[in-house]
């Protein structure tokens, strides 16, 4: 893997400050609610149930020789025939080294089967930029969002955003991610083949709290994690999209940014570019309508209300019983024990104060060492 490839993937889920120093220095159409797995403990998947579904990737020019797996360093999304959705951070990527040098892979599950799908040249890169003509990104966090256009159309069915009218993505609502990023928390490997899995989002104060208020804002970036505790995204799936079932099929939410931590898992927080919101939605919106003619925004669709969840309280440094009175009391079914060493203190919280966890989801407390 080239080395600029992997200082990308490096980039995909760590330490949202670490994210922006390093980078200043250098569907179907009936939709289903839920995925039972996700990326990490993740679940396959084909690209005929996530049509939108790209990777990007250093050309073959680039890297002659190399598989597409090996040249894949980011995800995307159609949101037009020749337009795709993605994170700023990978855009950089093909800023520095010049775009026509990368393309975009569509309409494949396995990246290896190259008789199957499409590989197209990129032709430029558009990014959000200020009044003064500056680049928003990396020095605002919340617009790590980039449009790829290409020089010649995909096959591959476009992902339409949020609407307006269609629901508004708040705490608790229920996502679908797809990728190519790593199935194993805390390894750079990453699978060859598409993989699916949910997480739904979190109130903004637990990623603001661990990055801090100048990396996150409720207005740009939405706050990700599983109310199960069990599936994450992971390195690799930069720039994927996460959507969310309506009555008119799938809808974009989010784009995968960066993470709280250098770890994933379950119960660390994830934090997406919010373009199922009005700001990010809005330069999208007019953005795809002068490269290509076509509005990006759905219309019409409905979602769902989130489910039933309880807050995770801090219980770290209570007895067992001290924890589960203060857990069940928050509304809470189920509290199990699960013993490591001596003593008879929770070793940790289950997962960040504040967090919403499915109530009928049982919540294991680690006890001792």
């Amino acid at each position: 893997m080239s080395s600029a490839s992997v200082q990308i993937r490096k980039l995909t889920l760590t330490l949202a400050l670490a994210v922006l120093g390093l980078l200043l220095v250098t569907g179907p159409s009936t939709a289903s609610p839920d995925a039972t797995t996700s990326i990490i403990n993740g679940s396959p998947t084909t690209i005929t149930q996530w049509p939108w579904q790209v990777a990007i990737a250093s050309s073959k020019a680039k890297m002659p020789g190399s598989s597409p797996w090996y040249r894949t360093f980011c995800g995307g999304s159609i949101v037009a025939p020749t337009i795709v959705l993605t994170a700023g951070h990978c855009a950089l990527e093909l800023l520095q080294g010049g775009p026509s040098r990368y393309s975009v892979i569509s309409g494949r599950t396995n990246l290896n089967a190259e008789a199957t799908g499409q590989e197209v040249r990129v032709l430029k890169v558009q990014v959000p930029r200020t009044g003064g003509g500056a680049p928003r990104y990396p020095a605002q966090a919340g617009w790590d969002v980039a449009l790829i256009e290409l020089r010649s159309p995909l096959a591959g069915t476009p992902i339409r955003l949020l609407g307006p009218d269609e629901g508004i993505a708040g705490p608790g609502m229920r996502l679908i991610e797809t990728g190519w990023g790593t199935t194993i928390t805390g390894s750079n490997y990453s699978p060859k083949s598409l993989k699916v899995g949910g997480t739904n989002i979190q109130p903004g104060g637990i990623c603001r709290s661990r990055i801090g208020a100048r990396y996150f804002r409720d207005s740009l970036q939405i706050c990700l994690g599983d109310a199960n505790g069990y599936q994450a995204n992971c390195y690799g799936d930069s720039g994927g999209p996460a959507v969310v079932a309506t009555t008119d099929g799938y809808r974009q939410v989010g784009v995968t940014s960066s993470g709280t931590a250098n770890d994933c898992s379950g119960t660390i927080a994830n934090v997406d570019v919010l373009v199922g919101g009005t700001t990010v939605r809005n330069w999208i919106q007019s953005s795809v309508q002068n490269l290509a003619g076509v509005d990006p925004v759905g219309s019409g669709g409905s979602t769902s209300e989130p489910g039933t969840f309880c807050r995770i309280p801090s219980v770290r440094g209570l007895t067992f019983a001290q924890a589960k009175s203060k857990i069940t009391g928050n509304g809470c079914l189920e509290v199990r024990l699960k013993r490591s060493g001596r003593g008879n203190l929770v070793r940790k919280n289950p997962a960040p104060a504040g967090w919403l966890w499915n109530r009928g989801t049982p919540i294991r407390l680690l006890v001792g060492g």
